[in-house]
């Protein structure tokens, strides 16, 4: 049963029930909808105040309070992280609806927006309340530079810090009023969690409910009160006029239409706002203009709204901080192909008139789901729907169904066709939502259309549903990317019009000569602009300066930050200049063909290189074309940035040639909602996931998943937990012919030919529709969950990984192959200690922590920075309780050294791995081959390169 009709049912029957897990959690549009079945009224003219004073508990049994934050005389709570919970009493006057606002300061951290859970009498009242959003606010620091190829530079962002109160509302743009919450007459508790960031709390404020007027009532108070139009125009810049933000991601962006205004052919100017960044529920900037005197005003806008589908933008719009009128809570932005010009304005055409004074004002614009929220929580429902008949189907078919059998399944499960025909019948409300939302059947519609005649055929024909499993898999996987794409509503904004009703503003659209000029003079500009230099292009360095080239083996815009922070930074500190020049992460690897061993080659090597995979310094050091970095006076203090143990890839002969720049972690990844209903512990230990955990999962035909990508990295945590090592002799023979590694391959052979863990898993996949709701992964999964599966928001989580327990019962949970990439400088280079100089700036805490915000700010969550520096890698902004996890992982690194001839090692675990697994071969006879194998390759390169018997 969807979850909406268990949440009704629960309703109707009086036995609604909370618990800590989000799973069940009715929506607040649920909640919402009790209320005006219940028939509670909004209260009135009632505000109760709640001091820091009135904090009846925490978790530590004291309250941190202090004057003066933010030049608040009053004493206020100070809420760092050390702190889980503050509770509040609150006696209230009369039963009725309330909104809850907060008085806030944010405090410095890593710079995203504060969270809090909100419980109301011990309960969480509804899903949203899970993640109550404080916003810190942001505006550009300067204007922007011009590099000197002619192109504008982004300013950067920085956080205005002042005291600010804000009405609880949810973060995702589902609804454009606060939320209401129904108090009885009488004592309750109002309890705050901590999630993540530190903030100061002044009051709180429990009031009732701003009553909003529709337009017509608006123009009703402007006729009595005598207002007139105006006749006076003003015209502001959008990118120019913005006064603060509440994401920093959303950036002055470049349009080279025509009419764009400033515009150029040929260089890069910053001249709109907003576009693909400013799209997330919630997003908002705000506007400062002035108007000449008091009056009726219109107000248009030059926009671009290009994406979704065919589906429109929406937005509520604020002037002086406040909603005008109801039409302004969800205002619609329709798809249309090109700039034009919008006048805000109702159904009929008519626009809207806005009474302003004479003088300054500001105008806010958030983005808001509008009337795709239902769509996008139906899609939500039905996504978990779908996992769930996944899992009930796979308990009684396997996940590899025989064709042939007739397993019964619609007598079998209770209640699956019911369920198959709901998400059908939901197939079609969400395709005639759309269709009369969007301006052209786009192809979502046509998706939902195959998932409903999927769904349908299944009902008509129950044996054919073991065989037709991978539809509801692609059902699930299309329905997760359409909600993403769905809550993803773009608007780009040149300028802003504010003017008399009156006056005729021309749709400024340009022509098809205007867009064929600047077409060419593109094309012709392609001959002479290097695309691939970054930034300031130097020719040579001043006279007391030095110029040093450095490659980057990542996208344009990492590498254009880089050279931003290096060109205001570390140029004017050190007098050394910095050319970037962009390549692929493919192009810097050793052993193949590819630009940098070209260049290496012919002697016209960087001097610097980023991005450089792990396995490659050692590779390079062998051919001498690095350099060792302890020769560097202070290489010892730079060293200390990074995990223990992380230099050993770099490591040869003696010396370190590289400096770590990333790093990945190795965790538990775990479905709280399918663990909880299942009744599993998170195991500690390998023996107690074999013994308790697997059976439970297999007994209702779920598996865990353990990746199988990487040979070294994924049998390290059981060679090293064994206490076993690559190598030895100094990495002149391998290590794996030893009682430990073999008991430690045994193992790892076994977790697939034993214990019946898949071979091949798409682990993301698999998480998501809960086949697999225990796997072990790192970075890469940890993103892809936290950006890309929206329904499974409170219902994942990570853990240490499992371990050995030792003879003194603690549990060794060593693991390693987490480098990632590094930093090298090149032994062609000229300017050795200007190459260091540099990457001693590079990998500092400072450094990389404002990268790391900037690279989050420009391109958003999903590229969150992994730096290789703890400090700075503490200062992002990962989920407090996953860091804690994370550092945790971290005492049980251990890393795996590169040797002469060791890309022999991985080729060959994989090859000994395959034999036993898929082969079945014995485990002693296959891993002596291997260790054999691998023992020749090491002679031969050590013979080679002369290091026999060193």
């Amino acid at each position: 049963m969807p979850l909406k009709e268990k949440f009704q049912q629960q309703m109707d029957e009086g036995t609604i029930e909370f618990d800590d897990d989000v799973t069940g959690k009715p929506y607040y549009a649920d909640i919402k909808a009790t209320y005006v079945e219940k028939g509670y009224k909004p209260v009135e003219n009632i505000e109760v105040v709640l001091e820091p004073k009135d904090i009846i508990a925490s978790d530590k049994g004291e309250i941190p309070l202090a004057s003066g934050i933010g030049g608040n005389d009053q004493p206020v709570l100070v809420w760092e992280a050390d702190y889980s919970w503050f509770e509040w009493s609150v006696d209230i006057p009369q039963s009725g609806l309330y909104e809850i606002a907060i008085e806030y300061y944010p405090l410095p951290a890593s710079g995203s927006p504060i969270q809090r859970e909100l419980r109301i009498d011990g309960q969480v009242p509804f899903v949203e309340a899970y993640n109550i959003t404080l916003y810190r606010f942001w505006k550009d620091e300067s204007k922007p530079k011009v590099n000197n190829i002619g192109d504008e530079v982004r300013p950067r962002q920085v956080e205005i810090n002042k005291w600010r109160t804000v009405t609880l509302s949810d973060n995702q743009g589902m609804y454009s009023e606060p939320f209401q919450f129904y108090f009885t007459k009488g004592k309750h508790t109002l309890r705050l969690d901590y999630v993540d960031q530190p903030v100061a709390i002044g009051r709180i404020f429990l009031r009732a409910p701003e009553e909003m007027l529709s337009y017509q009532g608006i123009l009703s108070i402007y006729k009595d009160k005598g207002y007139k139009p105006t006749g006076k125009t003003v015209k502001i810049q959008a990118e120019e006029c913005a006064i603060e933000k509440n994401d920093p991601t959303i950036r002055r962006e470049g349009s080279n239409d025509p009419l764009a205004e400033p515009t150029s052919p040929t260089r890069r100017l910053l001249n709109v706002i907003g576009d693909w960044r400013w799209r997330k529920g919630g997003q908002s900037i705000t506007w400062e203009f002035e108007v000449p005197e008091d009056g009726l005003y219109k107000i248009g806008l030059r926009v671009g709204q290009w994406w979704g589908d065919g589906l429109s933008s929406y937005r509520s719009i604020f002037i002086d901080g406040k909603i005008p009128f109801e039409e302004m809570k969800e205002y619609e932005f329709k798809y249309q192909n090109g700039w034009r010009t919008e006048i805000l304005k109702d159904s009929n055409g008519e626009p809207y008139l806005f009474y302003l004074t004479k003088g300054k004002h500001t105008l806010t614009m958030k983005v808001v789901m509008g009337p795709l929220t239902e769509v996008i929580h139906d899609l939500t429902d039905n996504a978990l729907l779908i996992s769930d008949i996944i899992r009930r189907i796979i308990m009684i078919t396997g996940n590899e169904p025989d064709p042939n059998y007739e397993y019964e399944l619609d007598r079998r499960i209770p209640g699956l066709l019911d369920d198959l025909q709901y998400i059908a019948d939901s197939m079609q409300r969400q395709i005639d939502r759309l269709e009369r939302m969007s301006v052209k059947r786009g192809s979502m519609i046509n998706n939902f259309a195959t998932i409903k005649s999927q769904m349908e055929s299944m009902v008509a024909n129950p044996d054919k549903i073991p065989v037709q499993l991978n539809d509801l898999n692609n059902a699930q996987t299309s329905i997760s990317s359409w909600i993403n794409s769905l809550k993803n509503r773009p608007l780009a904004i040149d300028y802003f019009l504010i003017g008399s009703p009156e006056e005729k503003w021309p749709n400024a659209r340009a022509n098809a000569i205007q867009k064929l000029y600047y077409m060419f003079m593109d094309f012709i500009a392609s001959f002479y602009k290097d695309y691939d230099s970054v930034g300031n292009v130097y020719q040579s360095a001043d006279e007391e300066g030095t110029l040093i080239n450095v490659w980057v083996g990542r996208g344009k815009e990492w590498a254009e930050i880089i050279k931003e922070m290096a060109d205001e930074e570390f140029t004017p500190r050190t007098g050394v200049y910095v050319n970037i020049n962009v390549v692929p992460p493919s192009q810097l690897g050793a052993g193949a063909t590819n630009a940098l061993m070209l260049a290496i080659t012919a002697n016209r090597a960087p001097d610097v290189a980023l991005g450089v995979d792990a396995n490659s310094p050692v590779e390079f050091a062998i051919r001498e074309a690095v350099v060792n970095l302890k020769q560097f006076d202070n290489f010892e203090e730079v060293s200390k940035r990074f995990l223990p143990g992380i230099m050993v890839p770099f490591e040869y002969r003696g010396g370190v040639y590289a400096l770590p720049e990333t790093m990945n972690f190795q965790v538990l990844f775990y479905r709280k909602d399918i663990l909880k209903e299942l009744g599993i512990k998170i195991p500690d230990t390998w023996d107690e996931l074999y013994t308790d955990v697997l059976p439970v999962l297999y007994q209702n035909g779920l598996e865990f998943g353990y990746p199988t990508g990487n040979p070294t990295a994924n049998f390290s945590p059981f060679l090293y937990q064994h206490g076993g090592e690559f190598y030895k002799e100094n990495g002149m023979k391998s290590g794996l012919d030893t009682p430990e590694a073999y008991l430690a391959f045994k193992e790892y052979t076994e977790l697939y030919t034993s214990y019946g863990v898949p071979v091949v898993a798409d682990l993301f996949n698999r998480m998501r529709n809960g086949e697999m709701p225990l796997c072990v992964g790192g970075y890469d999964l940890y993103m892809r969950l936290s950006t890309a599966a929206p329904e499974l928001f409170g219902r994942w989580g990570i853990a240490l990984i499992p371990g050995k327990k030792k003879d003194d019962s603690t549990i060794d949970r060593s693991t390693g192959g987490i480098a990632g990439q590094a930093a090298i400088i090149l032994s062609q280079s000229k300017h050795k200690e200007e190459a260091w100089k540099f990457l001693d700036w590079w990998t500092d805490t400072d450094t990389q922590v404002r990268f790391g915000r900037e690279v989050e700010a420009l391109l958003g969550v999903e590229a969150r920075w992994n730096t290789a520096n703890v400090e700075a890698f503490e200062g992002l902004p990962w989920k407090i309780q996953d860091l804690r996890v994370i550092q945790e992982s971290w005492k049980w690194y251990k890393e795996q050294p590169v040797v002469l001839g060791g890309y022999f090692t991985a080729r060959h675990i994989n090859n000994a791995w395959n034999r036993v697994v898929l082969g079945e071969m014995n485990v002693r006879d296959s891993l002596e081959l291997a260790v054999k194998e691998i023992n020749k390759e090491l002679r031969a390169k050590q013979e080679e390169y002369g290091v026999v018997g060193e």
